[in-house]
């Protein structure tokens, strides 16, 4: 199919409108829908999500190409898509029905970063992998019940703190597939009757070493001396865990950082730079640009004042304005 064919009036996401059957939405923030039926999708060039979505393969199949690999996710399963991936090809079919939502970057950001309960390794799985681990039926009854609650919350437009609650919405979603994770992976005390295998470990230890270390630590073999192992098997584990290379953890995580820092207005871009290491603004705008298509300069520029990102003093001042209704949502 070509991607005109999939022009939409709604918020659509990857999936043609035709597939879509029930929606809800807050232009420009969050939404959620169900999805049900099969369509195949070639873009003419690869996509990049412009929101972070979370699906819910609740039956059926659904074949990507991501990152210019090939990805087949069955029932029972979940999907994690950053807004990082490069999507260039999506095929959903055999009674496919799907759950799913998305949202802003900054608004994940944001419960991540000031209500924060989660293992440091979820986020990591969060921010990073593309999910795909099959479901017990428990956890997937709980997170489309979850979704379900969002799409009637979003379609009641009448709500006047509409944004706070399907926040509030959003987080709990993302606290039961906390809980999803950490009963899978955690580092479980002795009441769980389980251990932690070896590759879920250092795959926790790796996340925790990026974090303090990866503005000025760009090597692969830094890490892997940390934690004692082969730069072959550190990336191998990243690898399965993840389903994405090492080097495309570490590049994202940088530009992450690097975002976080673009939003301080009292930074300047030089100084951005010398935060993350590289040699000159130069070649900090080169890589920058490589991973978000924006150069540091109009990525500012295109920052929108919302709730989540004004300063406390600016919040009290701020009013509520609603965005024209897009032509689509990717």
């Amino acid at each position: 199919m070509s991607e005109k064919r999939q022009k939409s009036t709604l918020p659509a996401v990857l999936f043609g409108e035709k597939s879509v059957k029930k929606v809800g939405y807050i232009d420009d923030y969050i939404f959620a829908c169900e999805v049900e039926g099969e369509d195949h999708i070639i873009y003419s060039k690869p996509r990049k999500p412009k929101y972070h979505l979370v699906i819910i393969v609740v039956e059926g199949y659904i074949n990507m190409v991501i990152n210019g690999e090939k990805f087949r996710f069955g029932k029972r399963t979940y999907i994690n898509l950053p807004t990082w991936v490069d999507i260039y090809e999506i095929e959903y079919g055999g009674g496919f029905r799907a759950m799913t939502t998305a949202t802003d970057k900054s608004v994940v950001e944001d419960i991540f970063r000031n209500r924060n309960p989660f293992p440091p390794d979820f986020k990591f799985r969060i921010d990073h992998g593309l999910g795909g681990q099959i479901m017990e039926k428990r956890d997937l009854d709980i997170l489309c019940k979850d979704i379900r609650n969002m799409i009637d919350s979003l379609s009641n437009k009448n709500h006047y703190f509409a944004e706070e609650v399907n926040y509030a919405y959003f987080y709990i979603l993302l606290t039961d597939m906390a809980d999803m994770v950490w009963r899978r992976y955690g580092r479980y005390e002795p009441m769980h009757h389980t251990e932690m295998r070896r590759a879920d470990g250092i795959l926790k230890e790796f996340s925790e070493l990026l974090v303090q270390n990866i503005r000025t630590e760009t090597s692969v073999g830094f890490y892997a001396e940390k934690l004692c192992i082969s730069k072959q098997y550190l990336s191998l584990i990243v690898k399965e865990k993840l389903r994405v290379t090492i080097g495309t953890v570490m590049a994202a995580m940088r530009v992450e950082i690097a975002a976080s820092m673009l939003r301080d207005p009292e930074l300047s871009i030089q100084e951005v730079a010398e935060a993350m290491s590289f040699s000159d603004q130069s070649s900090f705008g080169k890589f920058f640009k490589k991973h978000t298509g924006l150069s540091p300069l109009k990525y500012r520029q295109n920052l929108k004042k919302t709730l989540l990102t004004l300063r406390p003093k600016e919040v009290l001042q701020a009013t509520r304005t609603r965005l024209p209704r897009p032509q689509g949502i990717s």
